[in-house]
Formats: structure tokens, sequence, C-alpha cells
């Protein structure tokens, strides 16, 4: 078993999608199966959204449970623009593991998210200068890779031709694929490996090919909502008439998202609204207008929250079979409301989009995608996946 704590839903479900591509039996959980034989568990969590104490707690306990697995490999699914407390849940799982060192290989090749140097880089410019500068919770100010990993001087950056330490928290530069295969050469027992979907990639194609698993891809029919809750939101939907690729576009109200507490009552009315929407076209998008929260400081767990709860909403207005769902923290709060603690893949519909289905619900199933990759095409032809 290769074993697999992440620091989100959507990156969670994006290394399930490249565990299916490698023929892995795959499950993604928000706790820990004893009883689990899986070839590839991805532990899900929600701690990039949490207090540092709190998130080093969760990720200390995880890491306990999953070490009586005796995985053969243990990997830290990270944010490839190094968003959330990676110092310290690392510190919190070496201490947990007994394993000696950590090795961070940041960024994403594949992406243009690039540490050359001491300086990351995004889209072929220092990242402070992108609009990940703007993030809500963890902006890039700086460039720097120490500084962006919030780190001190007792994180190592090391090139390919230094010296390989035998403990503590290293980082190891990356510009390219062979970069990544270098440092997936280094790794042994004593390593904790961290790093990106780019990273994990390379990873499993470094271990022995498993036998391939059919698997069943969706049905073609039924009813969908779209919920778009990254707050890094990369600009105005394209609207057409109000829709945006002939999909009806809801903007969560204004006096919602001011609102101080997500209860029930706040959100009745619009769900209601948009479940008559799904009932009437089969598809619906929920999201958030940036223009009603451009001068407004908007707490991003709360609007989570209440976007969850107007998901259960109409949910209970109207049986859906997929939620097509965009950010990581938005997914979390929506999988709690609705008490799903277990999906499965079922099909890549392209890099960090995938399609999941639900433990014990033959009905509904789950799309995740993380808020800075783009939509494919094919979801949006209407009545495209359904579970079966």
């Amino acid at each position: 078993m290769i074993a697999v704590i992440a620091d989100d839903l959507t990156g969670a479900a994006e290394l399930a999608g490249i565990g299916l591509n490698h023929g892995l039996r795959t499950e993604v959980s928000t706790s820990v199966d004893e009883h689990c034989d899986a070839d590839l568990l991805i532990i899900a969590t929600d701690t990039r959204s949490l207090a540092v104490n709190k998130a080093t707690n969760i990720v200390y306990n995880l890491t306990v449970q999953l070490q009586r697995l005796k995985p053969r490999f243990l990997f830290k699914k990270i944010d490839s623009v190094l968003r959330g407390h990676i110092i310290e849940e690392l510190q919190s799982q070496l201490a947990a593991s007994g394993l000696k060192r950590a090795l961070i290989v940041p960024g994403n090749p594949h992406h243009s998210k690039k540490l050359i140097g001491d300086t990351f880089h995004y889209n072929g410019q220092p990242i402070h200068l992108s609009d990940f500068a703007n993030d809500p919770t963890f902006p890039a100010l700086s460039s720097n890779i120490v500084e962006l990993l919030r780190a001190d001087e007792s994180i190592s950056l090391i090139k390919k031709e230094d010296k390989f330490p035998s403990t503590g928290i290293i980082i190891g530069a990356a510009e390219n694929e062979d970069d990544l295969k270098y440092w997936i050469s280094q790794t042994d027992n004593n390593t904790l490996l961290a790093g990106s979907a780019n990273l994990f990639t390379t990873l499993l194609e470094s271990l022995t090919t498993p036998q391939k698993v059919k698997t069943t891809d969706p049905e073609t029919t039924g009813r969908r909502l779209f919920v778009f809750g990254s707050t890094f939101y990369q600009g105005k939907l394209n609207l057409n008439d109000g829709r945006h690729n002939n999909i009806p576009v809801h903007y969560v109200p204004a006096a919602t998202i001011c609102a101080e507490t997500s209860g029930d009552n706040v959100h009745g009315l619009f769900a209601s609204h948009v479940a008559s929407s799904i009932i009437a076209g089969n598809n619906a998008i929920i999201a958030i207008n940036p223009d009603f929260i451009k001068d407004i400081k908007v707490d991003p767990i709360l609007l989570s929250h209440k976007m969850a709860a107007i998901v259960k909403q109409v949910i209970d207005h109207t049986d859906l079979h997929e939620l097509l769902i965009e950010g990581g923290a938005t997914a979390w709060a929506i999988l709690e409301r609705l008490n799903i603690e277990k999906l499965y893949p079922s099909k890549l519909i392209a890099p960090g989009v995938i399609h999941m289905r639900v433990a014990g619900n033959n009905q509904l199933c789950l799309t995740l995608k993380p808020g800075s990759y783009p939509w494919p095409a094919p979801v949006w032809a209407t009545n495209n996946y359904t579970c079966i």
C-alpha cells in the first residue's frame, strides 16, 4: 500500500485520479480504516484551512494510524504553490512516523510552477508578481522559497550536486521532469516525500507497475449542480443571457455572503430557486460574483460552510445525480454537510478533474477540481456524467 495525507480534498482527488490511471485500487477517505486493502489510500483533510495547532494535531494522529497499516511508502500531498502549514505538518509527521527526514520538492513543472535556485516561479515569473499574491489566506508576498514556506534557517535548500542530509527537512529545487526523477531516486525508507501531483506521478512511475484494474465509466444522464466555491477567483464567468456554456448561473446573493452565520434560513429561498432551475433544465451553476466581495472582507471558511448549506438544501429540494465542485475548502465543507466519508475514483476527466463514486450511495457522485485548474470541455456537455 502507498499511503498519502493530502492537505485539501481536491488535492486528494487529483492524486486519486493519478492512481486510477496507474491501475491502482484507490480509495479517498477522511479517516483511516484499519481494514483498508486498497493499493493507494489517500486521506483527505482540510488542514490548509485550519489553525496551525489543529492542523498539526490532525496530521500527527493520522500518521500514527497510517503507520499501523505498514504502508510501502508515505507521501505528503502539498499545494503546488506552497499554501498551507507545510513545515509544521511535516514536522508533525516526522515525529509521528519516526522517519529521519522529509524532502519537499516544490512546484509542478508540468504546470509552469518551478523552483529555480531559491526563487519560485509561476508561468515564467516570480510568483509574488502573480495573482497568488492576492490569495486570501496564504498570499505569496515573496518568491524566495524559504519565505514562501514560512520556514527558518533550519530548513536546507539543496541542489542535485549537494550532499543529501540524513536528517531534517530538505528542499530540492525542480525545474523539469528530470529533476523530479532525481529527487525520487534519492529517497529511501527513512524519507517522507512531500510535493504536488507532478511529483506523485513521477513516484508511481518509479515503482513497480501494478495490474490494471477494470473501471466503469459513468453513464450520460442526470441532474447536475456545479459549485464554484474557490475564493481564488480567476475572473468573471463568461455569461451569455445569464448562462455559462449554456448552463444557468446563480450568483449567491450578497446578503447571504455578508450574513454572519450559515444558518439554513439564510439560504432557503436561493436554494429553492436553484433547485427549480435544475428541475427545469437538469443543470445549474452556483458561483460567487466577484463584484459582491470586491470591497468587503469575506471569511473563506464561513463562505465554504454557506455554500455547503445551500447545496444541502438544493439536494433536499431535488434528486441530484452529480455535484461538480471547484475549490478544496468548499468541497470539504459539502462532504461534511452531506456526511460523506469515503470516495472511489471512477474516471479521470482531465488532470486534476476527477469523477468519483460515493461509498454507500448509488445515486450521487462527485467531480472535484482545484480552484486554480480550468474546467475541461467535456464537463460542459449537458447530461454528460452520472453515477451508475
